[in-house]
């Protein structure tokens, strides 16, 4: 059963809402997650507040082992709602150094 779950999900770099996220990256095709993304409009100080941004799921790593991950944010003021793509890039780049690290 654990095997269908893990194959359902997104492939960092490869499909899903990962696609676009760390494509170039080594560890692109062995991180498989699920993103959320909470994102509020700030009237006291007019903008956008990122409430939330999550990615979590299984690295397999350069050295063939198998990690559960949770890497949030959260609680960012952003200028525009480009930067959201920001904060997932950045996600994306802890779960590449994890996949490279162990």
């Amino acid at each position: 059963m654990r095997g269908f779950f893990i194959d359902a999900l997104p492939v960092m770099g490869r499909d899903g809402t990962l696609a676009s996220l760390q494509p170039e990256s080594p560890a692109a095709g062995h991180v498989r997650a699920k993103t959320r993304t909470y994102v509020y409009f700030d009237g006291l100080n007019r903008g956008l507040l990122l409430l939330g941004k999550g990615l979590v799921g299984y690295i397999e790593t350069s050295r063939g082992h198998r990690l559960a991950f949770a890497v949030y944010v959260n609680q960012v003021h952003l200028a525009d709602i480009d930067e959201v793509g920001n904060v997932g890039d950045i996600l994306g780049q802890i779960a590449e150094a994890a996949f490279d690290l162990l």
